[in-house]
């Protein structure tokens, strides 16, 4: 499969061949080190795992890992030069070119070299795994001894399941190919774990060049056995359990390093004197906690035990942070809010109801769109929290915030329209519509009652779905169960092909059945769209589509809200206070540049 690339890799593997578990919290005296409190624990380093990409795994990876490209809060791809460069060299085939800068090195004191490249593309291309997960109704892993025996990385990626040939290595560079356009190219593949570490652990060669030549190797010629090995490690042993008992495997790229994990309670960073890049540390020390809830935040805060605080934005938490002295307080939004309707569950939007005819359905749907007021649940619900707050209009923010704005939508309820929609679709019963929500979230809580009221003036009927699995699991897979979830939506790690496996017929996530030619079509266009200037315009296309089919109506974004113990609290141990700290989007793909007060220039 790969014989037109192995005379590169045989010549880099030439060139490599020869070139705890608990401990003590930081003390209140604390030089130097800045102690943030966040409300998810670190699960992983491993950035190809689902655990991996959670919130807070994602807050420490990205502050110790370090790559090509990281995302900003427009779903903009930004290169961090001083790491290396990532070149398009050719459309037909789609060629990408990764050039890796000399100065970039593990913490370990190990250079980073294109085989940390390849494994990753090992890894989440998904060319050599002959082994696939198999899951419980819960998403729970039921082959395990399967997958250990076999070659299972069983993370392949949508992006890189397209570069089918074996990449070619050239010295500092790695050139991967595409078998078709991939939008996502900028951000498809980066550095991830360390081939060496990997190497060493799975294949038990000491030396850090030739345990990354062995894993090249192994790759290169497709060794069953050894691929075995290195697959299992890479999909196990970087989680935070397994880090908390060898954590010198947790070498890092970025400008921290990891010291200290103790699986749900914290993490702590130290500075990483091997990273040469950009934007090198400002403290010593770094400590994430995860153990408290969301008023201890603020207690703890209040004491000088944490200097950043992210806890929960409700009513009770802005009052005992309005108590603590010297506090500096930033509200701001994170994921959007969206109504997002079932088309396909034999329910109250789809087609099948009303016979098979697809134009009534939209119309109920539109009109069930248009008793949601978007107006009241902002300034009675969100601003309360947030002040800042306005309805959201952009229908994909999974690219970002402001992607594909539905230009057509109102904000305040139109019952008057809704009830002459449903007559013109002959509806004359009330429609029943079951949302799935999270009705333990107080402000999701606070939506669904403003909607069932509202909506209930124009004919519809709204009320809690009844749970088969659960929230997750129902979302997924259990589309009769419900008409109409109310859910956040996240940015994604690979952010075009998020919109078109969510909104294309048939698409991976695809969980509302949506299908419409007029959507197909738009990504279509959109997934094979090269350049990353004109994306906003095929945005455009899709958002346009859903809009005019009513398929779903964005909200607002979930408040959240950051304090920190400003310049008027005691300074802790010497540490100066964290200057200009952003509320916290922990459903951001990359947090890398909220980071930036915890960096310095040079």
């Amino acid at each position: 499969m790969f014989k037109e690339s192995l005379s590169g890799v045989a010549a880099f593997v030439a060139l490599l061949t020869v070139t705890g578990c608990t401990a003590e919290a930081p003390a209140p005296d604390r030089p130097d080190t800045v102690v943030v409190a966040v409300a998810m624990p670190f699960t992983s380093l491993n950035a190809g795992t689902a655990d991996g990409r959670a919130p807070g795994s994602t807050l420490v990876r990205s502050l110790v890992q370090a790559g090509f490209v990281s995302l900003d809060e427009d779903g903009v791809a930004v290169v961090d030069e001083s790491f290396g460069t990532v070149e398009k060299v050719s459309d037909a085939p789609l060629t990408v070119k990764y050039t890796i800068d000399p100065a970039a090195t593990w913490s370990d004191g190990t250079a980073v070299t294109p085989a940390d490249l390849l494994l990753e593309w090992a890894a989440r291309s998904g060319q050599l795994d002959d082994v696939t997960p198999e899951l419980d109704a819960q998403g729970g892993v039921v082959n395990n001894d399967e997958l250990d025996a076999g070659v299972a990385f069983a993370a392949a990626s949508p992006a890189l399941v397209q570069a089918q040939q074996l990449p070619t290595v050239d010295g500092a560079a790695l050139t991967l190919t595409y078998a078709t356009p991939v939008a996502d190219w900028q951000v498809a593949l980066d550095v991830n774990l360390p081939a060496h570490v990997v190497g060493q652990t799975a294949l038990g060669v000491e030396d850090p060049a030739a345990a990354a030549a062995a894993v090249s190797t192994a790759i290169a010629q497709e060794d069953k056995a050894a691929l075995s090995s290195i697959s299992k490690t890479w999909r196990s042993d970087f989680d935070a359990d397994a880090l908390a008992q060898h954590v010198d495997q947790a070498v890092s790229t970025g400008p921290y390093a990891v010291d200290v994990i103790v699986p749900g309670e914290r993490v702590e960073l130290v500075r990483n004197e091997e990273y040469a890049g950009d934007g090198v540390a400002r403290y010593e020390r770094v400590v994430i906690r995860s153990d408290l809830d969301p008023l201890a935040e603020v207690e703890a805060l209040s004491a000088g035990s944490v200097d950043v605080a992210t806890p929960a934005d409700t009513t009770d938490v802005l009052e005992a942070l309005a108590e603590v002295a010297g506090a500096q307080v930033r509200t701001g939004g994170d994921s959007t809010l969206q109504l997002q309707l079932q088309t396909a569950g034999a329910g109250a939007f789809d087609p099948a109801t009303y016979g098979g005819d697809a134009a009534v359905a939209s119309t109920v749907r539109r009109a069930f769109l248009l008793t949601v007021d978007r107006d009241a649940i902002v300034a009675e619900i969100v601003a309360p929290l947030w002040p800042d707050a306005a309805v959201a209009d952009a229908l994909l923010p999974s690219v970002g915030p402001d992607a594909g704005v539905a230009t057509d939508s109102v904000d305040a309820a139109d019952l008057a329209e809704a009830r002459s929609l449903l007559d013109e679709a002959g509806v004359t019963e009330p429609v029943e519509v079951r949302v799935l929500t999270n009705t333990a979230d107080p402000l999701r809580a606070a939506m669904l009652a403003e909607l069932t009221e509202s909506a209930a003036q124009a004919g519809f009927e709204v009320e809690p779905y009844t749970p088969a699995v659960g929230l997750g699991p129902d979302l997924a897979d259990a589309p009769t169960a419900w008409d109409a979830a109310l859910v956040p939506v996240p940015q994604a790690d690979l952010p075009i092909d998020s919109v078109v496996a969510r909104w294309g017929t048939g698409g991976a996530t695809n969980v509302t059945g949506w299908t419409d030619p007029a959507t197909d079509a738009a990504t279509t266009t959109l997934a094979q769209t090269l350049d990353p200037a004109v994306v906003d315009d095929q945005l455009a296309g899709v958002a346009t589509s859903l809009d005019a089919g009513g398929a779903v109506l964005s909200l607002v974004r979930q408040p959240v809200v950051v304090a920190t113990r400003g310049s008027a609290a005691a300074t802790a141990g010497g540490t100066p206070a964290a200057p200009d700290v952003e509320p916290l989007a922990l459903g951001r793909a990359d947090l890398t540049d909220w980071w930036s007060w915890a960096r310095t220039a040079g």
